[in-house]
């Protein structure tokens, strides 16, 4: 079982290395959430994506480096939901009506995209002190300012100092994703999910 190589390096041509439970601990949520994209299913995201883990590891390929890696773990997701979707849904027209917005490169790469940022917006988030961090996750749940106030039992202005310091460190560490952001022209700061 993949649990007992988790000790275990992967290893890259260009020399470097990593841990396979380094490698799942910081990619597994974010693998099940672009899986999420074609199955509303949680458990089904989760199946595939430890069936992709179990077959990495299983193949021991060589790969140049870490983008390497997850180019192929995205790739292998993408078409392990494709195919379950297509066994599932070989009896009704759902499949044959999507079917271009599904396997579009566009949305395959948006989808990508989308789930890389977030995952450096939140592990940004989680680094900003704590007050900060829990005002600006209430302020992205849609929360009012009162709300958060009430919420966190401080004053308004004090929602707005914390909130607008959050912001201003968030602008310095992330402005390489602004070209992520322009790319997709959406809203990156969605709920992940679960």
């Amino acid at each position: 079982m993949i649990t007992d190589n988790f000790k275990k390096k992967i290893k890259f041509t260009d020399g470097c290395e990593i841990y396979l439970e380094d490698f799942f601990n910081s990619n597994y949520l974010i693998f099940n959430s672009f899986a999420f994209n074609f199955l509303s299913n949680k458990d089904e995201c989760e199946d595939i994506v430890q069936d992709v883990f179990i077959t990495f590891w299983e193949q021991k390929k060589t790969f140049p480096n870490l983008i390497s890696v997850k180019a192929f773990f995205y790739t292998s997701i993408r078409n392990m939901c494709l195919n379950h979707i297509k066994h599932n849904l070989v009896e009704q027209n759902y499949f044959q009506e999507n079917r271009y917005k599904i396997e579009s490169t566009e949305f395959f790469q948006e989808g990508i995209l989308r789930k890389e940022a977030n995952g450096i917006i939140y592990d940004e988030i989680n680094k900003l002190p704590l007050m900060e961090k829990k005002v600006l996750l209430l302020s992205l749940k849609e929360y009012s300012n009162e709300q958060i106030a009430n919420e966190l039992k401080i004053k308004i202005n004090t929602v707005k100092t914390h909130k607008s310091r959050a912001y201003q460190v968030l602008r310095k560490r992330l402005g390489h994703l602004v070209f992520m952001m322009i790319t997709l022209n959406k809203s990156f700061l969605r709920k992940p999910v679960n």
